[in-house]
């Protein structure tokens, strides 16, 4: 069996390049994900597997500075597809461009092949359907982190932007059934989509987090609490907010780091507060070694929207990974083997939440250290990208 990997990633000596061309969000969480998948999956089958990517750019001029993204080849396996990135236009180009790298290697690769698909852009499953048309010994196996209609969840999009949300996710819907298998980050994700092809789930990929705090938080007595990640009030930054105004003692920090449609007022606030400090969007490296000098780690997004059901938070998995202690809301999307390693909230309330961060916060280090040594462990050893990797892999064997 020969593989290849569709993806959106950004090339490693690209991402510098990357964030000055780039006026949009940097979705590292999706990045790193996907890096994650292909180096697991090079490591299980001892190969450097094709990697066909498209820059997950928005169009020119308003969000990128290049009306076309080049062609060119990384990390030794890697094509950049090429194309006309100008709005609008680019809707045209993508699956033209993606078709033909497809058909290329189809061509070249004689027999039964499976092709992983990270997301479900109708632009790639549109290139991918006609690939399958005319080869029909290609398989596809599409990874989905999030659903279509799902993927940006922010309170700020005009009427337009939804317009084209729907448009964009009702083609894609009308498109995997060219999908053979799928890989669900949960299960709800099946019903959703209504599918009757094989899937298994995966709830993410747990790396190493290599960062060495700089110094111990209890010697100088402050309390650090972050939350690191989208900034939508979907996902109960504003409630954070709250629960951490409730904090009356003056050695806790409150430290947030991204952007979303939330930031106006968590800038009020830290102008209110000194202690809540809001440092915007930062580099994949510099939120690593943040977590790792927090006290606690707190994912504030409730259970009470029909989209957390079909989402396995990634900063879950980033959190765990860093060592130290988490407190998060028990989201339908989380499976039950992870409340071990999870301190969650009795209830939704604010004062509830205040109190758990406080418990926390208090705890002596050492007590600290164990609850999220023990977490980390866990999250390193059974859900690092060979372990999860290979699951897939499996997945696809058990149904040939």
């Amino acid at each position: 069996m020969k593989y290849a990997m569709l993806s959106t990633l950004i090339p490693k000596e690209y991402e510098e390049a990357f964030r000055k061309e780039s006026r949009n969000n940097m979705q590292d969480a999706a990045n790193a994900l996907q890096w994650n998948l292909y180096e697991g999956f090079c490591e299980n089958l001892g190969c450097h597997m094709p990697l066909f990517n498209i820059l997950p750019v928005d169009s020119f001029p308003q969000y990128y500075s290049r009306p076309f993204v080049k062609k060119f080849t990384f990390n030794d396996n890697g094509i950049n597809i090429g194309f006309c990135n100008i709005k609008l236009i680019r809707n045209f180009f993508k699956p033209i461009k993606t078709y033909k790298v497809l058909k290329a290697w189809c061509r070249k690769n004689d027999g039964p092949k499976t092709l992983f698909v990270y997301t479900l852009s109708h632009h790639l499953l549109k290139a991918v359907n006609k690939a399958q048309l005319n080869y029909p010994d290609l398989k596809v196996c599409a990874i989905v982190a999030d659903l279509p209609d799902m993927a940006s969840l922010s309170s700020k999009k005009s009427a337009l932007q939804k317009a084209f949300t729907r448009w964009s996710s009702t083609n894609a819907y009308n498109l995997i059934s060219c999908v053979d298998s799928f890989v669900l980050l949960t299960k709800h994700m099946a019903t959703y989509m209504n599918i009757s092809q094989p899937f298994v789930v995966m709830e993410g990929i747990a790396s190493e987090n290599n960062y060495t705090p700089a110094v111990s938080t209890d010697e100088n007595g402050e309390r650090i609490i972050m939350y690191s990640g989208t900034l939508h009030r979907k996902f109960g930054v504003l409630h954070l907010l709250e629960a951490f105004r409730k904090i009356e003692k003056e050695n806790y920090r409150l430290v947030i780091c991204g952007i979303g449609d939330s930031e106006a007022e968590i800038r009020q606030a830290s102008k209110e507060d000194s202690r809540i400090i809001f440092k915007g969007q930062l580099s994949r490296n510099e939120v690593l070694e943040l977590q790792k000098q927090a006290t606690v780690l707190v994912n504030p997004r409730l259970n009470n929207d029909e989209f957390t059901k079909y989402s396995f938070p990634s900063k879950t998995m980033e959190y765990l990974a860093s060592g130290t202690p988490v407190v998060a809301y028990r989201l339908d999307g989380i499976p039950d083997e992870y409340e071990p390693y999870i301190f969650y909230p009795a209830d939704d309330s604010i004062q509830t939440l205040t109190e758990l961060l406080q418990q926390v916060g208090e705890m002596s280090e050492n007590e600290r250290r164990q609850y999220g040594e023990a977490a980390q462990k866990y999250v390193l050893e059974y859900k690092n990208n060979i372990v999860q990797t290979k699951k897939i892999i499996d997945f696809l064997d058990d149904i040939k």
